[in-house]
């Protein structure tokens, strides 16, 4: 009998660090990170209301360049590349040649012919591959993921720590722009509906950046955030998570995310199946909902309306900043209606809940 080994899941680079502030950890797609330090609920409540920092060094990071780098995008990304400017970033789901999503990315573009790419953690292998095999002369592609380290710094009182910390050429940074830093950069996006920055670094300059927030940070009331509550600042800000509201067989238009795809481009991978899909109508939609029964949503659980299944659960949670338990899901295009009412199925029991607009929050300003 052959035994099977388990991998250990990989530890970020700044694992002590987070032990030594408590941290519970826990493994999240292969690796060991902070789930969360005092608890999801202050962290998440801090965020909301001061600042936050989050380790996400496991996100993937990708070098795309040479003469042909831009042509290349043009012809395998679902947005226009050549509007965007030095200095500025772009958001966009990776569409297959079923028009499924392979993942979501946001591209800088770092010179005329040098773009940068952040890819999610579980699909830094998958979407290397994907990019990789579709490589032509004139571009090369270098997967920057072992070397370097990504931090975000989130919350209203964002921008005040990074310009005591770092100085006032941040200042006039504008939301997805980013400036040079370090042998990285620090750019204005972030994943939790508030304003912020995400500073990567290589990973050697980690623990100095990490030390500097934080001794700058504490008169501020900064906190360092686990993945906890960086799951329920996303799903209240109504932000997709691959594996969850994204998938390879969901399409961009059944997400709700064509406002980040452009149908006018021509034959990008997917567009014919995404344009036909326009004209024909989607059969599913994300939507949001609220709880008005008491229960917990949660991924899988199943979605009815008068006793027929219209759906499932993507996401769910109790949200401290309303403290209502919400969710997202896909259901049949023609219930997708705000207002209204459904039963989550939740332990085999119908618990009523109703259709609401999305983002369920949204910060003021």
């Amino acid at each position: 009998m052959t035994m099977m080994l388990e991998t250990e899941p990989t530890k970020l680079p700044l694992h002590e660090e987070h032990l030594q502030k408590g941290a519970r950890m826990g493994d999240f797609g292969g690796w060991l990170v902070p789930l969360f330090y005092s608890s999801i609920m202050e962290e998440h409540t801090a965020v909301r209301t001061k600042a936050g920092i989050f380790d996400i060094s496991h996100m993937g990071e990708f070098l795309l360049e040479g003469p042909g780098a831009l042509d290349y995008l043009e012809k395998n990304l679902p947005r226009r590349i050549t509007p965007v400017r030095l200095g500025q970033a772009i958001y966009m789901p990776l569409v297959n040649d079923q028009g499924g999503m392979v993942d979501d990315i946001i591209v800088y573009r770092m010179a005329e012919q040098k773009f940068l790419i952040i890819v999610n953690a579980g699909n830094i292998e998958k979407d290397f591959d994907w990019f990789n095999a579709r490589v032509t002369p004139g571009v090369t592609l270098t997967n920057l993921s072992d070397e370097m380290g990504l931090l975000a710094l989130q919350g209203p009182l964002s921008q005040t720590i990074l310009l005591e910390c770092f100085g006032a050429f941040y200042k006039d940074l504008r939301r997805f722009h980013y400036k040079d830093f370090e042998g990285g950069v620090i750019a204005r996006t972030g994943y939790t509906g508030e304003d912020g920055y995400e500073i990567m670094v290589p990973k050697h300059k980690l623990k100095q950046i990490w030390d500097v927030l934080f001794l700058v940070g504490a008169k501020h009331g900064l906190l360092p955030i686990g993945f906890g509550a960086r799951d329920t600042l996303r799903l209240e800000a109504a932000m997709p998570l691959y594996g969850h509201e994204l998938s390879d067989e969901l399409t961009p238009l059944e997400a709700d995310l064509e406002w980040a795809i452009d149908l006018t481009k021509e034959n990008f991978p997917g567009s014919a199946v995404l344009k036909k899909q326009k004209e024909t109508g989607i059969l599913k939609k994300r939507v949001g909902f609220e709880m008005t029964e008491r229960g917990i949503p949660r991924q899988g659980f199943e979605i009815q309306k008068e006793g027929k299944t219209i759906g499932a659960v993507t996401s769910g949670s109790f949200i401290p900043t309303t403290g209502k338990n919400i969710g997202m899901a896909y259901v049949t295009a023609a219930e997708a209606k705000t207002g209204n009412a459904i039963d989550v199925m939740v332990r085999g029991k119908p618990v009523k809940a109703v259709l609401v607009s999305l983002p369920f929050y949204k910060r003021k300003g």
